[in-house]
């Protein structure tokens, strides 16, 4: 199926001067020439827009971050690679603080995760905001932190486990690359809806009070 730029448009939900900046910038390859100025975009056109599309608009990755995931996705980059290219291009909360971790830390963080060198961009996020607990005077205990990396770890394995029932190499990078830009996302609001799930189950809210405003004027 072959289509005009202005279908491709109403396909992907992706307006016309945005498709021409992606194709300006290397992220989007140019339609087939028809004839003069004339192109035609395929399947491979609209799957591409919606992951840049997924990527900016659900994830908050820059078009740099868009540029470093699609030069991964084309370029047959090793698996794990792809992993630590979507990585470092999705934005990570507290990753541009001005101050560094302590010591301490980055040290409590590198012993509840396993095989990661202190070099990993994430060590010294974790570390701060672990820093930034103790400053408010709720430091996070060892066996908090322990049950953190525990749940992150399960997460880090249902993302494989994923991966590993794709055959395609190309779909396995793509999926290495979404999964960690809007996995982020999901486990960050299922964790939220978690927290008000469990909290009324631990703390239930007080029952309604079952008066009406006219047995409360009757009561007056």
């Amino acid at each position: 199926m072959r289509v005009r730029i202005s279908d491709l448009s109403r396909s992907t939900g992706v307006s016309i001067p945005s498709i021409k900046y992606y194709i300006r910038e290397g992220v989007l390859a140019p339609g087939d020439a028809d004839g003069p100025n004339r192109s035609s975009y395929g399947e491979a056109h609209v799957a591409r827009l919606r992951l840049i599309r997924g990527l900016i608009e659900g994830a908050g990755v820059t078009i740099a971050g868009v540029k470093q995931i699609v030069a991964a996705l084309d370029g047959s980059m090793p698996l794990n690679d792809s992993f630590g290219v979507a990585q470092a291009a999705v934005p990570l909360a507290g990753r541009d603080a001005p101050v560094d971790p302590s010591s301490d830390a980055v040290e409590r963080v590198l012993a509840v995760t396993e095989g990661i060198g202190r070099h990993h961009p994430a060590v010294p996020i974790a570390a701060r905001a672990l820093d930034t607990f103790a400053v408010v005077g709720e430091p996070l205990s060892e066996a908090w932190l322990a049950r953190y990396a525990e749940a992150a770890a399960i997460v880090a394995r249902a993302d494989f486990d994923e991966l590993e029932q794709r055959s395609d190499p190309v779909d396995q990078a793509r999926i290495a690359a979404v999964g960690t830009a809007l996995g982020d996302i999901v486990f960050q609001s299922l964790r939220r809806i978690a927290q008000a799930t469990e909290g009324e189950r631990r703390f239930p809210s007080p029952p309604a009070s079952s008066s009406s405003p006219a047995d409360t004027e009757t009561a007056s």
